[in-house]
């Protein structure tokens, strides 16, 4: 082949690579976050076991305080870190029916994360494992399995050294 037509040839595969990498079926779509609401608007955070305040939080001028079971200041990042599920990615959603409610364990959720007026109820473990449903609104979502743990943290995790 002469070096011309090898120019040619590299040329081509170029083109043909550079439009296969750019179809939009072929890239990956953006992850779409829980939910739309800013942590930094955030005032009151309440996370409820099977109905039961586990843990409260509340923002203050000065930054974050543990309102209960104890009283006490409140770890900023700790508190972050919990506020990130407000944008943690959604891998699947689904409108929230009856069976689907039920199937997700979302029809009597063991625990509750209130965000101000938000509400995320976390359902059972999915499959395949690593991820947990919850729902937000009207809507059932997959999110990582982390979330779960970290919700199941004691206040005592987010309570400052004294």
């Amino acid at each position: 082949m002469h070096l011309y037509g090898l120019d040619r040839l590299i040329l081509l595969l170029a083109i043909v690579s550079g439009l296969v990498f750019s179809l939009p079926w072929l890239t990956k779509p953006k992850p779409v976050p829980l939910t739309n609401t800013a942590a930094s608007t955030v005032h009151e955070i309440r996370i409820l076991q099977r109905g039961q305040l586990k843990l409260g939080l509340l923002r203050d001028a000065d930054g974050w305080t543990v309102t209960h079971p104890q009283v006490g200041r409140a770890r900023t990042q700790r508190v972050r870190q919990l506020l990130a599920i407000l944008h943690t990615p959604s891998h699947r959603s689904w409108p929230a029916s009856g069976d689907l409610l039920r199937q997700s364990g979302l029809d009597s959720p063991g625990r509750t994360l209130q965000f101000d007026q938000l509400r995320i109820d976390l359902g059972g473990p999915s499959t395949p494992p690593g991820q947990r449903y919850v729902r937000v609104g009207d809507r059932i979502h997959l999110i990582d399995e982390l979330w779960f743990s970290m919700s199941s943290l004691p206040a005592s995790h987010y309570l400052e050294a004294q």
